[in-house]
């Protein structure tokens, strides 16, 4: 435990506890708990009594405060729940890619009202958090619809099927007729990044005893940018004989900080060089849902829910030079940023039945049907490989996901002679899953058949495809689909008065693709007094491969240490597949055991849960195998300009180890109205127990590199924060409330730079914290994971009731203007050493892991009427 965590938390505890004591005492009948459904099929029941660790978030705590999105709420109001800023990621720069637990993203599974929610489509192929994976888009969700988000913080696979390793996220919808509407409005002290969100939500009955609810939300937001100038030369040089040069790569050298490659074009210095986006980005979304509610008997009640969202956004991508091979300097003679134009579409719809009494069950049948897609296209753009001729706008193609979930639910109480009966339930679910990737049209991948028309290279073969990366091709366009039967059992009986609670689960599942696996799981809650409770579970879990996962492909430029690569990600169906070491992927298997215990005194709750999750066969993204051995192989094979290749594979066993802590207070201050505060923690380790070796196709050419090599074991281990902490005080006194949130975030790390010399790390590190790696056994060159230190962000909020039904806030986000640590930077003294920075020569200060993001202090407003 770090130095920092232990000065917070003995501040956190000193405050409370000096708080507590200065306080007058809160009346012993003061209730808290909240009522809770997930992690059992029976009666709801208080999350404190509840065998496993279940947070419950409500729609007035979870849009407390500034956050944007849904996952930006989740992420302070769950400590265990983290969130990072991709940038340049294509559509993964709107589905963030969430993490639980220090889990991979894929671990965690979403739920709406008990019900399965559909995946993302799109696999993340980025060198980002969640590369190797498929995330849920949050966006399609509209927060207004939400009555409150439960967290299972447990293994629940047994329970609920494929995915919930790391725990369940499940989303109450609203219910009722009363109306709401909201208006905010926000905008970064620097001016940029501006979010505007209006809703609406009202229900209408249906007869005496139902009802329809509808909701609206439209959301604009801007994008923000924390760029540097592009300080690179940016045209070609003039040689000492007068023949064009590259222009070189080297931060400062078109501004005479560093050596440029010949004299420098009089442009350099007239040139805008702030040219570059890094932060939020550009985006505008439209959702609506519903869900409706109908008693059609005294036996029978019918629901529904479902909505549809599309989302326009644009996600900047990596500057290209004039001088560079990929720019067409007729269409673009300064450059270009070339620009992904992404929509993303979801739509759901769910129907079903229930009872209290079929034959003497309790039951629920209940079917969904949803599925997102995501349309990629370029503008800004071009192929050089068309010439002058070149579009500059391109349909890259679509991939789109659906499923189709089916479920029959039964209950039943069984007396057995003692005071409580044995809780028995059982059900069947099937579900059918579909998965197409489309190509793009032909300009936007295929080779036009010109050659670089001038510069230095002219005549040379020209980049193929449309910038940045190419159009999905029809060598990787697939249609794939897949079904899964399942059937589950669930047991809980209460003892002694209700003082022990025993339960257990037990689920076969069949997957037409990978065949069947049984899982199980126990848990247990034993209330030693009316105020302390020891809980504990221990289950198996799995985690089938999604269908992106075995069947995406692709091809992309990704830049390692600042230079582009052309990376084919294959598919493991690919014909390729054999030719470098990809193998049929394997599900994932889980054993999770936990224990803790909750204290409940008067006003007083507290819970800790300490837990241990061990992986094997997880599901990662290879390392980028590249070497001339490999690209002539490929293309002696007929698959011709691959630089590198990368696939899915199960890569590592792993075991990840932490504790979660609670503790909140609520305190009557009489005149002075009601105090509540909450102290929340999270703490996680991950360790691998193995990692797979070079592949033999690999190295039987003389490729070295490991299956998963240090930047994306980092990724794995050091890239969320392992500590997480948030307190949180809210007041409260007739119309006036006013919260007061810190976040800490624990350190986070990555592979900043890798093969530098003894020589470039002395002119690289000092100043930030690093830990040097050899780049090979024995070799003198290293390679270099840069840490970023913890932060505790700070967010205040006001707010007034106006009247009983209108509402005034405002709030800082961020209020004192916190910033990352910065990446190791470019100089000129590592130039002069043979390198840049790891700050993509000096434009990115900040890192893409940065867990709050960069765009520092924001202002806010917000309204809410209620009819």
């Amino acid at each position: 435990m770090g130095k920092g965590l232990k000065q917070l938390i003995y501040w956190c505890v000193s405050s409370t506890a000096v708080a507590l004591v200065a306080l007058p005492a809160q009346a012993e009948n003061t209730d808290l708990e909240e009522i809770v459904v997930t992690g059992t099929r029976f009666e709801a029941r208080s999350a404190l009594k509840s065998p496993t660790p279940i947070d419950s978030i409500s729609a007035e705590d979870l849009t407390r405060g500034g956050g944007s999105s849904l996952q930006d709420m989740l992420k302070v109001a769950v400590p265990s729940f983290s969130t990072p800023r991709p940038v340049a990621a294509g559509s993964l720069d709107f589905i963030t890619p969430p993490t639980m637990r220090g889990l991979s993203t894929g671990q965690l599974l979403l739920l709406i009202d008990g019900k399965r929610r559909h995946t993302s489509p799109d696999l993340n192929s980025s060198n980002q958090v969640g590369r190797g994976d498929v995330a849920y888009d949050f966006n399609s969700i509209p927060t207004a619809a939400i009555e409150r988000v439960e967290v299972l913080r447990d293994g629940a696979a047994a329970q609920y099927g494929s995915d919930a390793i790391a725990g369940v996220l499940n989303i109450q919808l609203a219910r009722g007729t009363e109306g709401v509407a909201t208006a905010k409005f926000g905008m970064t002290q620097q001016g940029d990044g501006a979010d505007t969100q209006v809703s609406v939500a009202k229900g209408v009955t249906l007869g005496n005893d139902g009802f329809v609810r509808l909701t609206a939300q439209y959301q604009a937001h801007q994008p923000s940018n924390r760029a540097t100038a592009d300080t690179r030369q940016q045209y070609f040089g003039i040689g000492a004989n007068g023949a064009l040069v590259a222009p070189s790569a080297n931060y400062g050298s078109g501004t005479g900080l560093t050596a440029s490659n010949g004299t420098l074009d009089p442009r350099e210095a007239t040139i805008d060089r702030d040219i570059w986006k890094f932060g939020d980005p550009k985006y505008r979304n439209a959702a609506v849902f519903v869900n409706a509610e109908k008693p059609l008997s005294d036996l029978v009640e019918a629901y529904a829910f479902g909505g549809y969202n599309r989302l326009e956004g644009i996600s900047y991508n990596f500057f290209r030079r004039a001088g560079q091979d990929e720019t067409v300097r007729s269409i673009y003679p300064n450059g270009f940023l070339p620009l992904q134009n992404i929509t993303l579409q979801n739509g759901s719809g769910a129907f079903g039945l229930k009872g209290d009494d079929l034959a003497g069950f309790g039951w629920d049948l209940s079917t969904l049907y949803g599925g997102g897609r995501n349309d990629l296209g370029y503008s800004n753009s071009n192929n050089v490989s068309q010439g002058a001729s070149s579009q500059t706008s391109f349909d890259r193609g679509n991939d789109e996901f659906r499923q189709w979930t089916t479920n029959l639910d039964l209950t039943r109480r069984v007396p057995l002679g003692f005071e409580d009966p044995l809780k028995v339930a059982f059900g069947l679910e099937y579900r059918k899953e579909f998965y197409d990737l489309r190509a793009g049209e032909p300009a936007s991948y295929a080779n036009g058949g010109l050659t670089i028309l001038d510069g230095p290279n002219k005549g040379k073969p020209a980049p193929v495809g449309a910038q940045p990366g190419g159009g999905i091709t029809p060598d990787d366009a697939v249609s794939a689909n897949r079904d899964s039967k399942a059937a589950y059992l669930e047991l809980e009986h209460d003892f002694f008065d209700k003082r022990l609670t025993l339960s257990s689960a037990l689920r076969y599942e069949d997957f037409s693709d990978f065949g069947d696996t049984t899982n199980y799981k126990v848990a247990g809650r034993f209330a030693l007094t009316d105020e302390l409770a020891f809980r504990s579970s221990y289950g198996t879990g799995f985690r089938a491969p999604a269908l992106a996962q075995s069947y995406f492909g692709s091809t992309n430029i990704s830049f390692v240490n600042g230079q582009p690569l052309r990376i084919r990600t294959i598919s493991v169906n690919d014909p390729i597949a054999s030719l470098v070491g990809a193998s049929a992927l394997k599900p994932e298997k889980s054993d999770d055991i936990s224990a803790g215990f909750v204290f409940t005194k008067g006003a007083l709750e507290a819970t800790v849960d300490a837990y241990q999750i061990k992986i094997t066969d997880r599901i990662a993204m290879s390392s980028n195998f590249q070497s001339t051995a490999l690209t002539n192989l490929l293309a002696s094979k007929g698959y011709a300009n691959i630089g590198a290749v990368a696939y899915l594979t199960n890569a590592v066993d792993t075991t990840t180890r932490g504790v979660d802590v609670t503790l909140r207070y609520r305190q009557d201050l009489q005149e002075w109205g009601v105090l509540t505060g909450t102290l929340a923690g999270t703490y996680n380790n991950t360790t691998f127990d193995r990692i797979a070796g070079t592949p033999a196709a690999l190295s039987a050419i003389g490729i070295t590199t490991v299956l998963f090599d240090l930047s994306q074991q980092v990724r794995f281990t050091s890239s969320t924060p392992k500590e997480k902490e948030t307190l949180n005080l809210n007041w409260q006194k007739d119309r006036l409330k006013l919260n007061l949130t810190l976040t800490r975030y624990g350190e986070v790390g990555q592979v900043a730079l890798t093969g530098k010399t003894p020589a470039q790390v002395a002119a690289l590190i000092p100043g930030y914290k690093v830990k040097l790696v050899p780049s090979a056994p024995g070799s003198a060159n290293s390679d270099i994971i840069q840490y970023f230190g913890a932060d505790i962000v700070t967010d205040i909020e006001g707010s007034y009731d106006v009247t009983s039904d209108f509402t005034i806030t405002a709030g800082i986000s961020n209020l004192l203007d916190q910033y990352p640590d910065k990446q190791i930077a470019s100089t000129a003294a590592s130039v002069a050493a043979g390198t840049n920075g790891a700050d993509n020569n000096g434009t990115f200060p900040y890192a893409y892991i940065a867990p709050y993001g960069v765009n520092g202090r924001t202002f806010y407003v917000k309204a809410a009427y209620r009819f």
